[in-house]
């Protein structure tokens, strides 16, 4: 699976795509909860709810709208999270 980052998670991240391999099907947040430790915490909060302030896509669709964030993802997924306020030349 790939994880592209934008805005600031990029820059936290040192990186803006990361590769995951999770072999079967998992729930979005589990997998949101296998980034680098501090987009984890960006992201997610400490009971693993993901904060408001970020459009997290899952293969071009956005999760929280078409799916609440309940939706399972595989390998061959691709999710996207960009923080709402970005901007510059990510």
């Amino acid at each position: 699976m790939i994880i592209q980052l934008y805005g600031h998670l990029r820059t936290e991240a040192s990186k803006n795509v990361h590769e995951v391999k999770i072999g079967g099907r998992r729930r979005l947040k589990e997998v949101l909860e296998l980034l680098p430790e501090p987009v984890r915490r960006q992201v997610l909060d400490d009971s693993g709810s993901i904060r408001p302030g970020y459009l997290i896509l899952v293969n071009d669709v956005d999760a929280r709208t078409v799916y609440n964030y309940e939706v399972e993802v595989s390998d061959s997924d691709r999710i996207v999270i960009v923080p709402m306020i970005h901007g510059g030349n990510y």
